[in-house]
């Protein structure tokens, strides 16, 4: 089936918005959200001059806008945002602007995907690269669009094309770019992992058997004895984590990993002077692990560090810090060391939540909407602020950080606050 494009005015209902022409003062080094966990796809932005004590001052909430159901997060470039979220039976990509929260364009991605137990909507996140923008809908399909206009370049369904199930909860896992491929996790027999042509649609290369999980792919360098470096494509399926060639998906190494209901969900994270691959993962088998890695020969190597129970992601994923990963052990905030596992300090005050990161301090969205600052480090749960960004009962989208605002959404709205220092 194919879907045509069709951009709707006014869609909204306008909870706040700064007038236009009144846009607030920008971080001293601004930067864009491209993607799934920012610029560099581990949750931290590396902008400066934010507000990071909001003691006595807190960020203004420039406006508020109801959006729709889905659970995608959010990316930023330029004076666009992109998201995605389900309209009465239909999903869509949204692009609105970051100074007002209005809509630019809006494109149907596919039927809407209903979960019983709540939650409905788009999962994945888009990414945009130079003038498009990548998205893929909770029931397959894997779009590329005019970043500007919304305007349709490619499509195809990764389910349909690759015949492969869908996840129980959905196709989660949001597109990544790397040179002149877009990769995806389809979990398809002889297609685990896919690498299209990102101007085409048409695939470069597909392997592995591997059943598709929830999280996103990562692309690393390992580095050699000799200096050199090997790329690698770290993707956590729903059953296994695996490390595979950039070239031509050939598998390097593979670790089993079961969790229930295969929802491996949490993006690894790679410390590459310690060439240490972090994952973890929640429900009843809960645990986390890191790997080493070693290169040779242009291939890469994988082997265990530790495993423990003290840092069990379940929809979010932690950021690392000068060795330190920050991150939710379900519902208790954790410092832990990536070394050796150990835990520094535990907070039970924000509840469950996600995190994104800048300037040395945590930015934490609770799932009930409320928003805290907390300085990132290893001593002790230092928090320097706290405030209601809206009242929720499922912020489970991680926040975006792009050129000195902050962008939360929940289950069905969506806000952008001021950080940048006045």
């Amino acid at each position: 089936m194919k879907i045509s494009h069709k951009v709707l005015p006014g869609v909204f209902v306008l909870l706040s918005v700064v007038a236009v022409g009144s846009r607030q003062p920008l971080a001293t080094a601004g930067d864009d959200w491209p993607q799934w966990r920012g610029p560099h796809s581990d949750g931290i932005s590396r902008e400066t001059g934010l507000l990071t004590d909001w003691s006595e001052q807190k960020p203004k909430v420039l406006w508020q806008q109801a959006l729709g159901s889905g659970f995608s997060s959010i990316s930023v470039v330029g004076d666009r945002l992109y998201t995605m979220a389900a309209v009465d039976d239909v999903e869509y990509t949204f692009c609105l602007d970051t100074d007002t929260g209005n809509l630019v364009w809006r494109v149907p991605i596919g039927a809407r995907r209903v979960d019983p137990q709540g939650g409905d909507g788009p999962r994945s996140t888009p990414t945009v690269v130079n003038d498009v923008v990548y998205t893929l809908g909770a029931e397959g399909r894997l779009m590329c669009l005019d970043a500007r206009t919304g305007r349709e370049r490619w499509q195809r369904n990764i389910l349909e094309d690759f015949s492969a199930e869908n996840l129980h909860w959905g196709v989660s896992t949001s597109p990544y770019v790397d040179g002149d491929n877009l990769l995806v996790n389809v979990g398809g027999p002889g297609a685990s992992v896919v690498a299209f042509e990102k101007r085409t649609g048409n695939v470069a290369w597909q392997n592995l058997d591997d059943v598709a999980g929830y999280a996103s792919p990562i692309k690393i360098n390992v580095t050699g004895p000799d200096g050199a470096n090997v790329p690698e494509l770290v993707f956590f399926c729903g059953r296994s984590l695996i490390g595979v060639s950039p070239a031509d998906g050939s598998l390097h190494w593979r670790h089993e990993w079961i969790t229930t209901s295969n929802m491996n969900i949490a993006t690894p994270i790679y410390e590459p002077r310690s060439r240490l691959l972090f994952i973890s993962a929640s429900r009843d088998t809960g645990r986390c692990a890191t790997y080493r890695l070693t290169a040779h020969d242009g291939s890469v190597a994988c082997e265990l560090v530790y495993r423990n129970q003290e840092m069990k992601n379940h929809y979010n994923s932690c950021v690392l810090i000068d060795g330190y990963l920050y991150g939710f052990d379900n519902s208790i905030l954790k410092c832990i060391q990536l070394e050796t596992g150990q835990v520094m300090w535990v907070d039970r005050t924000v509840g469950k939540g996600s995190l994104v990161a800048a300037q040395g301090h945590l930015f934490v969205l609770g799932e009930r909407g409320d928003l805290a600052v907390v300085e990132a480090t290893p001593r002790e749960y230092r928090e320097k602020g706290r405030m209601q960004a809206f009242d929720s009962s499922r912020a489970w989208s991680p926040p975006a950080l792009a050129n000195g605002r902050l962008y939360v959404r929940d289950l069905e709205k969506i806000a952008c606050l001021d950080i940048g220092a006045r």
